[in-house]
Formats: structure tokens, sequence, C-alpha cells
């Protein structure tokens, strides 16, 4: 190509790319389903033991266009033999900015978890029946990419998961 025609060239798509966004952008109206069914495959405790893959349905009811409530079961498959399957329950509240999500909520504490050598429960805060979560995640049409911090042992022992969920059922118009 001449340099003569490098810049009209530019020029042009640069043009054509821009009266193209505006159009392209209304294509793809809000959605306006108000229940999402997802299938969950993640992995729990990204880096420190013990270690799980989680799977399992999670069904998000969207409250207007920025709000939504996250129920989810999972089983939680050990990485190690001498574990347990376990069942997990948990909800998350979260609001969508766009294609990014922001949530936080709870979720079953393991029995097995945190442990120390011994294989015992530790610290004070470590008794109860739940565990806080904070969850940001990424939407790509039916996918959806989550990374999460789960808070076992107060503020300074945190186990991080990540998640990859596939929107099940009749497309949504994202």
């Amino acid at each position: 190509m001449r340099a003569r025609t490098i810049i009209p060239t530019v020029i042009a798509v640069v043009a054509v790319l821009a009266f193209a966004a505006p159009a392209a952008r209304a294509q793809e109206p809000p959605d306006r389903q108000p229940i999402q069914l997802y299938a969950d495959l993640g992995y729990v405790n990204l880096f420190s033991y013990p270690k799980w893959i989680a799977i399992g349905p999670e069904l998000e009811l969207r409250l207007g266009g920025l709000f939504s409530i996250n129920p989810d079961v999972s089983l939680w498959i050990g990485q190690s033999p001498r574990q347990k399957v376990r069942v997990v329950p948990g909800l998350l509240a979260s609001i969508r900015l766009g294609r990014i999500t922001l949530g936080g909520g709870a979720v079953y504490r393991v029995s097995d978890w945190p442990e120390n050598e011994a294989g015992e429960i530790t610290g004070t805060a470590d008794h109860g029946w739940l565990l806080p979560k904070a969850q940001v995640s990424y939407a790509l049409g039916p996918t959806r990419l989550a990374f999460y911090l789960l808070f076992p042992g107060g503020r300074n022992d945190v186990a991080a998961g990540l998640t990859l969920s596939m929107r099940i059922g009749r497309p949504s118009r994202d």
C-alpha cells in the first residue's frame, strides 16, 4: 500500500466503526428474563490445602436491572482420596455493572476445613456453620467466569476459588 492511501484508509475504517458502534449496541437489549439457571464447574481453595472440585447448579433471580440473588448447591469433591464428597449450599447477593458482577454472601462450612496437621478445626473464628464469601465475575454471552474469596478462619485465613458457569435454557438477550 502506498503512503498516500494509508491515511485515507485509516480515516475510512475509523469512520465506519464510529457509525457502526451505536447501531451494534442497539442490537443488544438488556436481558428481561428474571430467572436464569447455570451449571457451575469450579475449583475451591486455589492456594492451599484441602482442595476441592465443585460441581452444581446455580439459580439467578434478577431483581430489576442491577440486583440479583443467586442460591446454589454444589458437590465439593475432595482432591485427596481420604476426603468425603460434601454438599455445600450457598447464597450470593450481587449487583451487575455491565458484564461485571460484584457480590457477597455465604456458603455452608465444610466440617474438615480449615484443619491443622492433626486434622482439627483451629481458632475461635472457625466455629459456626457459615463462611463469608466475596465474588467478582465476568459474563460473556451464556458463559460466566467467577473468582471468589472465602474466609474460613477470620480475616487472616482466606481461600480462593474459580468457577466457570454455563447458562442452561433458552438464550437470553445479553
